[in-house]
This record gives C-alpha cells, sequence and structure tokens, in this order.
C-alpha cells in the first residue's frame, strides 16, 4: 500500500523550515508523495498576508527541485474556508488504496480537540507530527494514539517570523527562506 502525506497551510510565505519538514517527512516514513495544500482562508487564522495566487506561485518556487512533492490547489480554488476532514476525504477518494497522513506541528496536535468535526477527522486519519519548541506534549495529549512523530529537529522559526525580518532584517529573512522565494518577495513588494 502506497503512504501519502498531506501538509496543509496558508504557507505565507514558505520557509526553509516548511522544505525541510517535507523532507524529512518523506524520508523519515518511506512516503511515495508528499502534497502541499495551500489553504485558501485556512480556519485557525485571523487573515493571509500575501494574496493565495503569491502563496502558491512562492510555493511552486520553493519545491521545484523537490522529487515526490505535488502541490494542490484544492483548497485555494474553493476560495472559502475548507476544513481539513473535508480535505483528507477528498484526497482518500483520489488516492482510495493508499494510506493518508495529515502532516501538523506539535503546536496543532494540542489544538486538535477545538478543529471542525475532529472526531470523525482521528478516527479514519493517522497524523505525522512535527515537535515545535515550547510546546509540550505528553501522555495526556488527546489523540496522541492517532500521531507518529518526527525525531529531526527542525528549525526554530515561522511564517510569522519571516514576516517580521522581511520589514526589519532582511538579511536574517533571507536565512529563513530560499532565494528564489526571497526574489520574488522582493519584486513583487509583498509583506511591507
Amino acid at each position: 500500500m502506497s503512504k501519502i502525506a498531506i501538509f496543509g497551510g496558508s504557507f505565507d510565505p514558505v520557509h526553509k523550515a516548511h522544505i525541510q519538514i517535507a523532507k524529512d517527512v518523506l524520508e523519515t516514513f518511506n512516503l511515495n508523495k508528499l502534497i502541499f495544500v495551500v489553504a485558501y482562508n485556512p480556519p485557525h487564522k485571523d487573515k493571509q498576508y500575501a494574496d493565495v495566487k503569491d502563496r502558491i506561485e512562492m510555493l511552486r518556487l520553493a519545491t521545484k527541485d523537490l522529487e515526490h512533492v505535488e502541490i494542490s490547489l484544492y483548497e485555494a480554488e474553493k476560495q472559502k474556508i475548507v476544513y481539513s476532514y473535508q480535505t483528507m476525504d477528498h484526497f482518500q477518494k483520489i488516492y482510495s488504496l493508499s494510506e493518508i497522513f495529515m502532516v501538523i506541528g506539535s503546536d496543532s496536535l494540542v489544538d486538535l480537540p477545538i478543529w471542525e468535526n475532529v472526531d470523525y477527522l482521528t478516527s479514519k486519519y493517522k497524523f505525522i507530527v512535527v515537535r515545535r519548541p515550547g510546546v509540550c506534549v505528553d501522555a495526556n495529549t488527546k489523540y496522541l494514539n492517532r500521531c507518529v512523530f518526527v525525531d529531526k529537529e527542525i528549525a526554530d522559526f515561522s511564517s510569522t517570523l519571516v514576516r517580521y525580518y522581511l520589514k526589519n532584517d532582511k538579511t536574517k529573512a533571507l536565512k529563513m527562506l530560499r532565494r528564489n522565494v526571497y526574489n520574488y518577495i522582493a519584486e513583487k513588494e509583498l509583506y511591507k
């Protein structure tokens, strides 16, 4: 049975930690494919800073040399909130003979109980969890039995931090972004 991971997010912007997560997940769990899913309007975020078309293009630039990686516009094309259980069901229909996993950070694992239709989601799908510094996951964490963890250490930065450095310290921002993504942001004057 093939194994496929769904890695959703706003990718606002996509940064080197996102790319490292994709590589580590593919390698650690011997996956056949990892699919980035760009959210149009994620249910747990207040706003997006770059237009969805720009976020898609930055993701294309960041992943162009990665093997076994695809980008899906399933959520972006809906132009509304799409919940994780809907996205996972969509891919399960397409890849009905595959085992489908969802990639999340440990911060999302802790918040999982408030997700839409979470009991259905967790009964049907398993999660590949990337540990985030400062987030406590212990034996009392709900849905732990549905999770496998990436043990490799991931760079401790976020899109929020990247956006901050794009405004305040371009040298640090460049260390967090692939050069082609940084150039795209500069050319389009994003995150000003």
